[in-house]
């Protein structure tokens, strides 16, 4: 038998390529999976982006209104995926996301056609459902359909999936911005475009940029169907992790799966792990909700903002490999605790100025910290779940964010009217700087209740002590 320093040993000896032509191996599902990811991920990054200067542009909302729908939208999206989880440990992975690609083509297309907020406000509440009921499920299918050899490359794929979403979201942002452009004014207007079954339409450059991601949800939706069932699956032998196993043989109701989930103790440890990171995560709340009207009124609106937020996720291409195969072998929790304070330190490089130097430093920094941290907390959050849990731990673990984004996004419109007003004086620095304050207590509160959020770290030491002695 071999004793637990050789099992590390060996571990240890096994290269980042070993581990990436395993994954190679793995079925279909997992490769199909990615693909949805990134033309999902297409359309949901540059619907965030733009959502805010969507309602002010569109129907004149302020910044307190704007950013408070904007809230609603993000506190709805957690609410819903908390409830959506054990739903779809029971119905199973390829069923729910089916749906929730084929809602988002409907709603996204309500939304880039109505000029009316009493239809577009409750297309935005049915969108946040629709991908409510997704989201959390593409993080579970990687788990599905990767193997325990695999599965820290796995996450590190998915992200750099949602990456690729986020290079092209930019490149969407700007090209189609620059259609909008009147020459002479440098200010965007209003065009009459032909669509399908609609004809000749009024449209506005949020309105196309919401419209052009119900192409890329099709696009999702059509990559789905080709994942096969887990029956069809165990015909052609090959392995996949279950669904739900159930004592008896019989699949749980989602309230029985929900119950065993809230009576673990480690549940109620990791949820304490993600109020902290919640913090670290609201920094992303203002890329999209304040940044974008920040740079926009600081700037100009010909200003090509998207390829320069576009700059996180095509740096996240290469830093997510790289810091992968650096840290493989350490703790994930001990690579969040890092990643959470580089990321904390962007917001206070903000706080510097507009010029485009100062915003490429502030990403590369906050990227470098994400790079870091946020793949690893998705294989934290998979990982410390018991077999057949996976949907219901990760989708509990936005239940935070219900009150969180809102708390945030509230805050974002409140900071722009006081620091980054449309017109007159502004001080943006400040309020990055109160920004930066908050999100460096996430990090910080994370340190500081280590022992409490991850008891294995002092049963580890306790176990080395031992074998000293």
């Amino acid at each position: 038998m071999s004793s637990p320093a050789t099992t590390v040993s060996a571990d240890e000896r096994r290269s980042y390529w070993d581990d990436l032509r395993e994954l190679l191996k793995c079925p279909r599902e997992l490769w199909l999976t990615y693909l949805a990811i990134i033309f999902e991920y297409i359309g949901l990054y540059s619907f965030m982006s733009v959502l805010s200067l969507w309602l002010t542009s569109d129907f004149r909302f302020d910044d307190d209104r704007a950013s408070g729908w904007f809230g609603v939208f993000s506190a709805l999206l957690s609410l819903f995926a908390f409830m959506v989880g054990s739903i779809a440990d029971v119905v199973g992975t390829r069923r729910t996301l089916i749906f929730s690609f084929g809602a988002a083509m409907l709603t996204r297309a309500v939304m880039s056609v109505s000029s009316s907020a009493v239809i577009a406000l409750p297309a935005l509440i049915a969108y946040a459902f629709a991908l409510a009921s997704g989201s959390p499920v593409l993080q579970t299918a990687v788990h599905k359909y990767s193997s325990k050899r695999t599965v820290a490359i796995a996450f590190s794929f998915f992200y750099i999936a949602l990456n690729v979403g986020g290079v092209l979201s930019g490149q969407l942002i700007d090209r189609t911005k620059a259609f909008f452009v009147d020459p002479a004014t440098r200010h965007l207007v209003m065009r009459t475009i032909e669509l399908p079954l609609v004809g000749a339409t009024p449209m506005s450059a949020y309105r196309a940029i919401i419209g052009l991601g119900t192409v890329t949800a099709m696009f999702a939706f059509v990559a789905t169907l080709f994942v096969r069932s887990d029956a069809a699956l165990e015909r052609a032998g090959v392995a996949s992790r279950p669904e739900a196993p159930a004592e008896g043989g019989v699949k749980k109701s989602p309230l029985a799966v929900l119950g065993e989930v809230v009576r673990d103790r480690a549940f109620w440890r990791f949820m304490l792990l993600i109020a902290f990171l919640v913090l670290v995560k609201a920094i992303f709340v203002h890329m999209h909700a304040t940044w974008p009207k920040f740079i926009t009124r600081e700037r100009g609106e010909d200003f090509d903002w998207g390829g320069l937020w576009a700059l996180n996720s095509v740096l996240i291409l290469f830093f997510v490999p790289v810091t992968t195969a650096f840290t493989r072998h350490l703790p994930a929790f001990k690579v969040i605790v890092i990643g959470a304070f580089v990321t904390a330190a962007s917001p206070f490089i903000f706080a510097l100025g507009s010029s485009t130097a100062i915003q490429v430093t502030a990403i590369v920094v906050l990227t470098i910290g994400e790079a870091l941290w946020s793949p690893r907390s998705y294989e934290y959050n998979v990982s410390i779940a018991p077999p057949g849990r996976e949907a219901t731990y990760v989708s509990l673990a936005v239940l935070p964010y219900f009150l969180a984004k809102f708390f945030v996004a509230m805050t974002a419109g409140r900071l722009l009217t006081a620091y980054c007003p449309p017109t007159g004086p502004r001080h943006p620095g400040m309020m990055w700087v109160i920004i930066g304050l908050t999100t460096l207590v996430g990090p910080v509160g994370i340190l500081a209740l280590r022992n409490v959020i991850n008891p294995r770290r002092e049963a580890e030491a306790a176990a080395g002590s031992t074998s000293a002695a």
